[in-house]
């Protein structure tokens, strides 16, 4: 065969050379995948940042670029104070990220948008919403402003811990044209109300006699009180009750905690209490939340795509088991935060057939996580 001609020589253009319209086409493609991959496309040269959309242009509140589906996970002793790594629960890419807000604020929760609640160790106290991803912080109104003066404590504002005694956990925003900022604050029976460029926040007390994880489904706010499965209205801020609970749950505020989680676009709601017939074992029902008739169904599964549930005190998390490594988890599995009582000696339960899954023989307070499941278990039981 007679050798190619150079007239059939293959020429080479420089990717960065790319029009303007096919390298926004690519970058909205690599958006529908999630956030990090349009970082990435962007970082390539200043033309393809040209031609895209930018990161901040709408506040830092754009549902577009919030990091779903990012998780932080614990940093071992020693970890440098302004790397955090983060898990990506539909792939199971894991990253490093430098985050030099970490240095002067306090994590107090982290939202299912994938946002971080911080609060500013300074005088003025104020929280502020932290996109990890793209760096963009969003301002809010100070802490301070939730509590009236007397009840101010002031060690506790001060203090190293003032990041659990705040704990925001089931944090999020709205989705509504003010982006409203929901904080939500379980272990004080209250919540705050605010949208950026608001002085104060909006308090909204709810005494409550369980002990429940709230969290965000579908762009809004919900919690477990005495009265059901309770939504929150906005304008003026107030729950009304979206479902009721099952007079055959009869559920204990001392003995037994509620817990909500959105799986697989439904909303759950698993009760964690001692089982009838052992005094000393615990049992994990779960149910579906349906919204539109009010009513709790009892499920023995998480969804024909394979899920588990991670259930803590502070927030409960869906992880769809293909994701991950083969083996590495099981679908309709309940696992338990080590914030969890009984975590010590119960690693979680098959829902299928209610059998336990015993701990491991290490301690309870995992320094080093052993397995995935303990990082899943601890990436959120506190302090981050």
């Amino acid at each position: 065969m007679a050798p190619a001609s150079s007239s059939s020589t293959l020429i080479r253009r420089p990717w960065t050379n790319l029009a303007d319209g096919p390298a926004a086409m690519i970058a909205e493609r690599l958006l529908a995948h999630g956030v990090a991959e349009y970082v990435r496309f962007r970082a390539v040269c200043g033309a393809w940042r040209l031609s895209t959309a930018d990161l901040h242009a709408h506040g830092g509140l754009d549902r577009r670029f919030h990091p779903w589906r990012w998780i932080m996970l614990h940093e071992t002793h020693g970890a440098a104070p302004d790397r955090r790594s983060f898990l990506n629960l539909s792939t199971g890419e894991c990253i490093q990220v430098r985050l030099p807000e970490l240095v002067d604020h306090a994590v107090l929760a982290q939202t299912c948008e994938g946002l971080l609640v911080l609060l500013h160790r300074d005088r003025t106290h104020h929280v502020r919403l932290l996109n990890p991803l793209t760096r963009h912080l969003t301002q809010l109104p100070p802490i301070t402003t939730l509590l009236p003066e007397e009840e101010q404590d002031h060690h506790l504002l001060h203090s190293p811990s003032s990041d659990i005694y705040f704990g925001a956990w089931g944090s999020g925003v709205l989705d509504d044209k003010d982006s409203t900022v929901v904080l939500s604050f379980n272990s004080l029976d209250m919540l705050g109300v605010a949208k950026p460029g608001d002085a104060r926040w909006t308090l909204l007390r709810f005494p409550n006699s369980l002990r429940t994880t709230s969290c965000m489904f579908a762009g809004r706010f919900y919690c477990v009180t005495e009265h059901g499965v309770m939504v929150l209205k906005n304008h003026p801020p107030r729950l009304e009750v979206a479902a009721n609970l099952r007079i055959s749950m009869n559920v204990s505020p001392m003995a037994d905690s509620v817990h909500l989680v959105e799986n697989a676009g439904e909303l759950m709601l698993v009760h964690r209490r001692f089982s009838r017939r052992h005094w000393n074992k615990r049992r994990y029902d779960v149910y579906r939340v349906d919204l539109d008739d009010g009513t709790l169904c009892q499920v023995r599964g998480l969804g024909d795509g394979g899920h588990s549930l991670f259930l803590g005190m502070r927030w409960s998390l869906s992880v769809p088991v293909g994701a991950l490594p083969a083996g590495s988890i099981s679908a309709d599995t309940v696992y338990l935060r080590f914030d969890i009582n009984e975590r010590d000696r119960t690693e979680g339960c098959h829902l299928a057939d209610r059998t336990i899954i015993p701990a491991g023989s290490y301690d309870r307070l995992v320094e080093q996580p052993h397995t995935l499941v303990d990082c899943l278990s601890v990436c959120d039981t506190g302090r981050l």
